[in-house]
């Protein structure tokens, strides 16, 4: 379904602008849901948009949920498990409509935008979880008049998926870093060294490579922060790193800015993301990064990282002893704070607006 303009002229700031929040009722972390919050804070205190709504979901899973100041706000009645799949019918004429998580509007819109963050599920699911969401963003993205992609890489994995997509369509609007929130904690203890890895630790995020890493590195400790481990995880670390692995399970953010301000290195080690927020959050604090060399990353860091050509723990444990440089590790976190300069809120909630007018 192509999303339809209303007749007469182009709409100003003064016409509905709806935001879809089904987001905040799927996941309870993670960087869709920082994105989101962050836009809808920013939009809602900014008074530019006067007959702004928000659309809640029914349920509400979002750890924390942004200021709403600014906005009319709308909460769904239909269970989340369900609409998450269906049409908004809010959304009509003299709207601009922008989803969090791929619904289409029900009928037409003045404008309609997507956010499109990763391909992760085509990548690497299978079964039909991998076939509903595929066919649920493929709608959404032929529909829209607008596909906001959050790097160039995720641009490009769109127009390989979906070749009928007009690039023109398209465009890359890079998530920022909240350094109010991410600095060099100045309250940072220095204790044992050690590298940190963080988020879920399914396959394609690589927790095998980080662990193989520090094994070769017999002064440096594994920290973790994310999801609970489970007990198997914890059995394997302790066979391969014993003594030398943390746990931090549901860590808030100052604890995390904490864990990056005091940590040897940040290794991001994943096959594939959209974008790669924990990045920024890292140099931000002043946490030298060690990634991989491909998909969002190296547009992400540009030279203030060091990235792995090949996913080989030897690849990763070669480019961490580097830091043992004092000179090469403080050049690398000053590049690092430069580079986390470049990329904030506010210029991304700018870029937003700028599209829905």
């Amino acid at each position: 379904m192509m999303a339809t303009r209303a007749t007469g002229g182009a709409p100003d700031t003064s016409d509905r602008l709806i935001l879809d929040s089904i987001i905040f009722g799927l996941q309870r972390f993670g960087g869709i849901s920082n994105f989101w919050s962050r836009l809808v804070e920013a939009t809602g205190k900014s008074g530019v948009f006067p007959a702004a709504e928000l659309l809640l979901p029914r349920t509400l899973r979002a750890h924390q949920m942004p200021d709403l100041t600014g906005f009319s706000v709308r909460r769904e009645t239909t269970p989340t498990a369900a609409a998450r799949y269906l049409p908004v019918p809010s959304a009509s004429r003299g709207a601009t409509f922008h989803t969090s998580y791929y619904r289409t509007p029900f009928g037409p819109v003045d404008r309609y935008l997507t956010s499109v963050y990763d391909f992760t599920y085509e990548r690497y699911f299978e079964g039909w979880s991998k076939r509903v969401h595929h066919f649920q963003k493929r709608n959404s993205i032929l529909a829209a008049d607008m596909a906001i992609c959050n790097s160039a890489s995720t641009r490009a994995d769109l127009l390989s998926y979906f070749p009928q997509v007009d690039p023109a369509r398209t465009c890359v609007v890079p998530h920022g870093v909240d350094q109010q929130m991410f600095y060099p904690d100045p309250e940072t203890q220095p204790g044992r060294p050690y590298v940190l890895f963080i988020g879920q630790r399914v396959g394609y995020k690589r927790f095998d490579l980080a662990i193989s890493t520090v094994e070769r590195l017999p002064d440096i400790a594994l920290a973790v922060a994310g999801p609970h481990l489970t007990q198997a995880e914890k059995a394997h670390l302790e066979l391969r790193l014993p003594g030398r692995w943390t746990e931090h399970a549901a860590v808030s953010s100052e604890k995390l800015r904490r864990l990056y301000s005091s940590a040897y290195a940040f290794v991001f080690p994943s096959d594939y993301e959209g974008f790669g927020l924990p990045i920024l959050e890292a140099m931000a604090c002043g946490c030298p990064v060690v990634a991989a060399n491909r998909s969002s990353f190296p547009e992400v860091t540009g030279t203030a990282a060091l990235l792995a050509d090949a996913q080989d723990p030897d690849a990763y444990a070669t480019l961490l002893r580097r830091l043992e440089n004092e000179d090469r590790r403080n050049e690398l976190i000053e590049a690092g704070h430069r580079r986390a300069d470049l990329f904030n809120w506010d210029s991304a909630s700018a870029q937003i607006w700028e599209l829905y007018r």
